[in-house]
C-alpha cells in the first residue's frame, strides 16, 4: 500500500506547536521582567523627584527666612547676608534629606544630596545680580536600587537622578532696575494698616513707593516695635484718627489702621476664638480679603480701613492677639543681630514645648499702607507688606501690638503683567514657589 505523502509531512511537523508556546512564554516573561524592573524604577524617579522638590522648597523658604531678599542692591550687609542665608537653606535642606526616619525615602532609604555645597543663584531681568529672587538647585540620587529580572544580562543594580530647582521671590527693588516686576499676592494677612514708618530709624520702611525700595540699613531684626491703633478713644466702638495721616507715635511706636475683614472669618481658628469680625481675622485667617491683594498690581493696592471697628474698643485687638499667640504660653524669639546669625523660634506650648521649632502662630504678615498724605474715609494704598513677629501686647489698654520685623517686601507701580506670585498662609510676604522640574 502507498505512503499518503501529506501523512509523513504532518509527522514532521509534530512538536512544532510546543517549540512556538516555549518560545511564546518565554517572550511574555522576558517582557513581564522588562516591565516589573522599568515600573520600579519609574516609581523610584517619581520618588526622588519628590524628595528633591521638597528639599529644593525647604531650602527656598529658609532663604525667604534668612532676610536676604528685603536687602537694597547696595546694602552694607549684602556679603555677609548672602553667607547666612547660604548656611540656613543648606541646614533646611540636610533636614529634609537627612530625616530620621526618612521623610521623603526613594525605594525606602534617604537619597543621597549630590550637588552639595550649595550654590544659591541670584537672578533678575538685569542680569544685575540681584538679592530679590535667588534660586537654588538640589540635585539628588538613589544608587543600587535592585533590579529582579535585569540580572539575566548582568545588570544587579540601578541609579536615578532627579533635580529641582527653587526661588524666593521678593518684588522690592525690582522695578529701579528692570522697569517692571512680577507682583505678589500674600494671604491672611492680619487687619493692621500700618504706616509707611519705621520709628527706629526715623525713615519709611519702603523709601521709594514707585520702585519699591527699601530702607537701607535694612529694618531686619530691629529691637521690638509697636503697633498703635490710631483711634482716638477707648470708649467707642467707631475708630475717627487721632493722626491723618497715621505717623510714627514715639521712639518705638508706629500708627495702624484696621483693615475691612470678610464678614465670618473662619479659616483657621483657634477654640479661644472671639465673637467680632476684626478679632477672629487677628486669631485665624481672613484669606478672602487679601488673597487678590497683589503688591503693586493693578488696581490692587487700593484696600479699605474700617472705621466702624475700634481695635481699643473692649479690649478686642489684645483678646485676638493673645488668643493667636497662646495666652501665656507664647513662642519666644532669639535674633541676633542681622546678619550673624539665623533667628531661632522656642515652642512655648505643644508635643516640643521649649524646643527650636521652623514657624510659629507668632510670625505674621502685615501691610503697609502710603502715609504720606492724608487718608480718605476709606480706601488706603497698599506699598508693602512686613513679616514680623510678635512678641506681645501692651501698652495703653493693653491694645498695642510689640512685634520684631523678620522680612520686608515693597511693591511698586509698574507691574510686568505676569500672573502674580501667591505667599503662603501668611506667615511670609515674601512667596516660595518651584520653577523648574
Amino acid at each position: 500500500m502507498p505512503r499518503n505523502p501529506h501523512f509523513s509531512q504532518r509527522r514532521g511537523e509534530r512538536g512544532q506547536t510546543i517549540v512556538l508556546v516555549a518560545i511564546s512564554i518565554l517572550s511574555l516573561l522576558a517582557m513581564a521582567a522588562l516591565a516589573i524592573d522599568v515600573v520600579t524604577l519609574y516609581v523610584a524617579r517619581s520618588e526622588v523627584q519628590r524628595a528633591a522638590d521638597a528639599a529644593a522648597v525647604a531650602g527656598a523658604k529658609a532663604m525667604a527666612d534668612s532676610g536676604i531678599t528685603s536687602l537694597p542692591p547696595s546694602g552694607p550687609n549684602l556679603s555677609a547676608a548672602k553667607t547666612l542665608a547660604n548656611t540656613m537653606a543648606t541646614a533646611a535642606i540636610n533636614a529634609v534629606v537627612l530625616a530620621s526616619p526618612t521623610i521623603n525615602p526613594v525605594a525606602g532609604n534617604a537619597p543621597t544630596w549630590v550637588n552639595s555645597p550649595l550654590v544659591i543663584t541670584y537672578k533678575d531681568p538685569t542680569g544685575n545680580n540681584l538679592v530679590n529672587n535667588p534660586q537654588i538647585t538640589v540635585t539628588l540620587q538613589q544608587t543600587n536600587l535592585p533590579t529582579f529580572f535585569a540580572r539575566i544580562w548582568g545588570s544587579k543594580s540601578s541609579t536615578v537622578t532627579a533635580s529641582a530647582t527653587a526661588e524666593a521671590y521678593n518684588p522690592a527693588n525690582m522695578q529701579q532696575l528692570a522697569g517692571s516686576f512680577t507682583p505678589i499676592a500674600p494671604r491672611c494677612v492680619k487687619p493692621w494698616l500700618v504706616a509707611n514708618y519705621d520709628p527706629i530709624s526715623g525713615t519709611p520702611f519702603i523709601t521709594d513707593t514707585t520702585n519699591g525700595t527699601v530702607e537701607t540699613p535694612t529694618p531686619i531684626g530691629e529691637p521690638f516695635i509697636s503697633l498703635v491703633p490710631d483711634c482716638n478713644s477707648a470708649s467707642s466702638s467707631t475708630c475717627s484718627m487721632i493722626n491723618n495721616p497715621p505717623q510714627s507715635e514715639g521712639a518705638n511706636r508706629v500708627d495702624f489702621l484696621p483693615a475691612l475683614v470678610t464678614p465670618n472669618p473662619g479659616n483657621f481658628l483657634p477654640a479661644c476664638a472671639g465673637a467680632t469680625d476684626y478679632e477672629r481675622s487677628i486669631e485665624g485667617c481672613d484669606e478672602n480679603s487679601y488673597q487678590y491683594l497683589n503688591c503693586g498690581g493693578t488696581g490692587a493696592p487700593n484696600a479699605q480701613w474700617d472705621t466702624t471697628v475700634n481695635p481699643l474698643y473692649n479690649n478686642v485687638n489684645n483678646a485676638g492677639v493673645e488668643c493667636l499667640i497662646g495666652n501665656g504660653n507664647e513662642d519666644t524669639l532669639a535674633y541676633p543681630p542681622y546678619p550673624t546669625g539665623p533667628f531661632q523660634i522656642t515652642a512655648g506650648s505643644g508635643p516640643v514645648t521649649g524646643q527650636l521649632v521652623g514657624t510659629s502662630r507668632s510670625i505674621v504678615t502685615i501691610p503697609i499702607i502710603d502715609s504720606r498724605n492724608p487718608i480718605p474715609a476709606s480706601t488706603v494704598t497698599v506699598v508693602g507688606f512686613l513679616q514680623a513677629f510678635i512678641t506681645g501686647v501692651g501698652g495703653v489698654g493693653g491694645n498695642h501690638v510689640h512685634v520684631q520685623i523678620l522680612n520686608v517686601a515693597g511693591c511698586g507701580t509698574t507691574p510686568n503683567g505676569a500672573v502674580p506670585v501667591v505667599g503662603g498662609n501668611g506667615t511670609s510676604p515674601v512667596p516660595v514657589r518651584l520653577i523648574h522640574q
